[in-house]
């Protein structure tokens, strides 16, 4: 693992926070300021503390835990796939689980399953087109889609739709929300999400505001709002699983890509999730034992990188 880089004109550093772990899912703070992440098998824990095992969960190909968030009552609400569904549940203090969400199509591939508070409280979460492309734009189907829920009831409504499989989602401090989207083979796209945003799968992809052509199997997303790393201000991060980086995104007044940093390509091996932390350094974490990544010792790994001394 390397141990500094450039980015941008500043020297930041890597360092390890978190290792011996099996394919590290989400990251999310509580409001103490204390790191938890899932890890598919599932797995919830909190950094330095014993895991808890999430009862139902069933890991099967791209399925298992997956999705973390965390309200400002500190309630944690997952996302995972259970024996015949997926579906997005509200952790209790006593180990119950409140189903919010369900009845979403497992399959072992194309699952969703990231989870994202927007600004005003509101919980969003992906779904996959769990391999059924003709699901995605199909209103009966909650499938292919980006969901809006109420935290406290589960009441929840498609925001957007004609989606393969949106891996990453996040806001920028204005409240623009983006996306990660995985193409067919290529075409990955990153989105500007709006109600009622229509990706036009299964009929087009690679239509976004950025796209990849050639693969990168872009995952988990952030947008740099801290003030440790200032010239990453306003940068959408995002891992790579196919690309095997972290990416850094910049954009103009007018919310238009106007360039793309390639950044530890190679060091960490398949990026699944990237996190701002209340610190302001930003937090990686490994998917190399998803089945597909080829592990070192001490995979999978959350590292944390900040300005180096």
């Amino acid at each position: 693992m390397v141990a500094t880089f450039m980015s941008a004109g500043a020297r930041l550093q890597v360092t390890e926070v978190a290792r011996e772990l099996d394919t590290v899912w989400s990251l999310a703070w509580d409001p103490a300021g204390a790191l938890w992440f899932t890890e598919r098998p599932g797995r919830l824990t909190k950094l330095g503390g014993r895991p808890t095992d999430i009862e139902g969960v069933q890991e099967q190909g791209e399925g298992g835990l997956l999705g973390l968030e965390i309200d400002r009552q500190g309630r944690k609400f997952v996302m995972y796939t259970a024996s015949s569904e997926n579906r997005v549940v509200r952790l209790e203090p006593d180990g119950s689980q409140t189903v919010l969400v369900k009845g979403i199509e497992k399959a072992g591939i194309h699952n969703g399953g990231r989870l994202r508070f927007g600004p005003d409280g509101t919980l969003y979460a992906t779904t996959g087109d769990a391999a059924r492309p003709e699901l995605s734009p199909d209103p009966g189907s909650v499938n292919g889609k980006v969901l809006r829920i109420d935290p406290e009831s589960g009441k929840s409504s498609v925001f957007s739709r004609g989606h393969r499989n949106v891996q990453g989602l996040c806001f920028a401090p204005g409240g623009r929300f983006l996306a990660t989207e995985h193409g067919p083979s290529g075409n990955d796209e990153v989105n500007a999400l709006s109600q009622g945003f229509d990706g036009g799968w299964p009929g087009t992809s690679g239509n976004g505001i950025k796209n990849y052509p050639s693969s990168v199997a872009h995952s988990g997303c952030a947008v740099y709002g801290g003030g440790l790393i200032p010239a990453w201000r306003g940068s959408m991060l995002f891992g790579t699983l196919r690309g095997t980086s972290l990416r850094r995104l910049t954009f103009d007044a007018r919310g238009s890509v106007t360039g793309e940093e390639v950044l530890l390509a190679g060091e960490l091996g398949r990026v699944r999730d990237v996190a701002v932390g209340p610190d302001g350094a930003v937090y990686v974490a490994t998917s190399n034992k998803d089945g597909r990544g080829r592990p070192d010792d001490g995979d999978d790994r959350i590292v944390r990188i900040s300005p180096a001394p």
